[in-house]
């Protein structure tokens, strides 16, 4: 499995798990959905200075902005994943606890590392930040 650039996101303030797709806008990282537009995104932010760069308010803590696709650096989608004993696991970041989610498909991989069945095919496992790596997987998106 490629896992591209991956970075590192375990600091001890401001963590988070980046999922979705990404640009670089006037020299920044964005999240952005795709638009109606023919050869537009839309910019989301959470940082109100971006209305001094043409941001508009959404709604509770969001800004967005349109923006040409000739307009960004590139387009790129990201996979967060965790590197948990030795062992890579899709990662998310659970919303009640703080916690970092795994999960696997892989039955015997989850007995031996205490996951519980979430889902006929399914096994989650909640853990604290410190006992994983995030790493990202980064490819590039394109708009069809």
């Amino acid at each position: 499995m490629n896992l591209g650039d991956g970075e590192l996101n375990n600091g001890v303030s401001g963590k988070m798990i980046r999922k979705g797709e990404y640009t670089i806008y006037n020299g920044r990282e964005y999240r952005f959905i795709e638009s109606d537009t023919v050869e537009a995104i839309e910019l989301i932010s959470n940082d109100k200075k971006d209305m001094d760069n043409g941001f508009t308010y959404y709604k509770n803590n969001i800004y967005t902005k349109m923006v040409g696709v000739s307009e960004v650096k590139e387009l790129y989608s990201i996979n967060p994943y965790a590197v948990y004993k030795g062992e890579v696991f899709p990662a998310s970041e659970e919303r009640r606890t703080g916690k970092v989610l795994l999960d696997t498909t892989n039955t015997e991989l989850a007995k031996k590392m205490g996951f519980e069945r979430t889902d006929k095919y399914m096994y989650s496992k909640s853990v604290e930040w410190d006992e994983v790596e995030i790493i990202e997987e980064r490819k590039p998106y394109t708009l069809d």
